[in-house]
């Protein structure tokens, strides 16, 4: 007896363009046997990344933005992924941007329920994304219990979570040997959610003589608008201006964050609310400990001693206290990352979670609303 047909998911973004945590955890689930993906974007896009994934366009919105005239354009999109759901049973709508979720919406008020919807972000409109909890129910999915926390939902446990992910290595990589200088290094935009001014407060605020011990390589670029624009060349002004130049160096966007993780001692996410860093998963691929603000999916993901350490959000004096304390202290040498913190991180893990929530959409016996 043949097999059933796998299904056929729908990885809706609505993006212009090839880039982001959001695109990378797509492309590990992609390559997982238990499911074929299609990735939905805007036209024009242009794929950069790999493995490749074959795409579908759709009219174009603002993947990352709700306001009423982008309600209007989701139901366009949503019009058309709900013929693209009736040329095949098999088929699941997976949004994973904010354009997506309101697109599910759309398509649970049409009385379709091959819908599933991952929240990646800490929306300003909390009581939005209740009241999207609690119009799609058990189809929607959140990175990590802190989020939960945020929205104010309970209960503030793992029950309909499901995390980042990344592929497994086909071999293990080998961690530098830490030494001075102590190298760290930042993953990410030049965005001002990001926080990237905060290294800067911290690494001033250290004496001089351990200031020296410390360089920060940070990778990534802006996001294309004026104000990241803006914020990037206040970075480079206010490291001038702390006399950090010997220190810090922004490097620009790279292909991939590889290089700069097997080069540095200790990977930096000092964001406000990161929802679930994806390279902070790579860190700890490559053995490399995080130092992390306590907010977002850090909080719920970092064992603090064993895959890294937490300071207090937002606050560049608990930051430069736990500097010092990698520099007075031998932790970063008893740093211990094993293969069972990666586990519930990687790309069959996760993959098999959602397999099993699209097994439960496409069933006929699912409870109706």
């Amino acid at each position: 007896m043949s097999a059933p047909p796998l299904p056929e998911v729908l990885h809706y973004v609505g993006y212009d363009e090839d880039r982001g945590g959001i695109l990378a955890v797509v492309r590990a689930l992609s390559a997982s046997p238990l499911f074929s993906s299609r990735l939905g974007v805007n036209p024009g896009f242009t794929q950069r990344g790999t493995p490749g994934i074959a795409t579908v366009e759709f009219p174009a919105v603002r993947g990352e933005r709700i306001g009423g005239c982008d309600v209007f354009r989701a139901r366009s999109v949503a019009r058309q992924v709900q013929a693209w759901l009736s040329a095949d049973g098999r088929r699941v709508f997976h949004g994973h941007s904010r354009a997506g979720l309101v697109v599910a919406l759309w398509l649970w008020k049409w009385g379709d329920q091959r819908v599933v919807v991952s929240v990646h972000c800490y929306g300003r409109h909390r009581w939005f994304y209740r009241w999207a909890a609690r119009r799609l129910g058990g189809s929607l999915f959140w990175l990590s219990p802190e989020m939960k926390r945020y929205y104010g939902l309970s209960p503030v446990s793992w029950e309909r979570c499901i995390p980042g992910c990344i592929p497994p290595r086909s071999a293990p990589v080998a961690r530098r040997v830490a030494g001075d200088p102590i190298r760290l290094g930042g993953v990410g935009s030049l965005v001002r959610w990001k926080n990237w001014g905060l290294v800067l407060e911290a690494l001033a605020q250290l004496p001089a003589d351990v200031r020296e011990r410390f360089r920060f390589s940070q990778i990534g670029g802006t996001d294309g608008s004026s104000d990241s624009e803006k914020y990037a060349q206040e970075l480079v002004d206010l490291t001038r201006q702390l006399a950090l130049g010997t220190v810090v160096e922004w490097r620009g966007v790279q292909g991939s964050a590889d290089g700069l993780l097997a080069e540095i001692d200790c990977l930096l996410i000092v964001s406000t609310n990161e929802p679930f860093s994806i390279a902070m998963i790579e860190a700890w691929q490559m053995g490399v400990p995080v130092l992390a603000a306590d907010s977002g999916g850090a909080r719920d993901a970092v064992s603090p001693g064993k895959t890294g350490w937490l300071f207090r959000t937002g606050a560049a004096a608990c930051l430069a206290r736990a500097l010092a304390r990698l520099a007075a202290t031998d932790c970063l040498a008893q740093v211990r990352i094993e293969p069972g913190d990666l586990q519930p991180f990687t790309s069959p893990m996760v993959a098999a979670q959602w397999a099993k929530v699209y097994a439960s959409v496409l069933s006929p016996q699912r409870p109706q609303r």
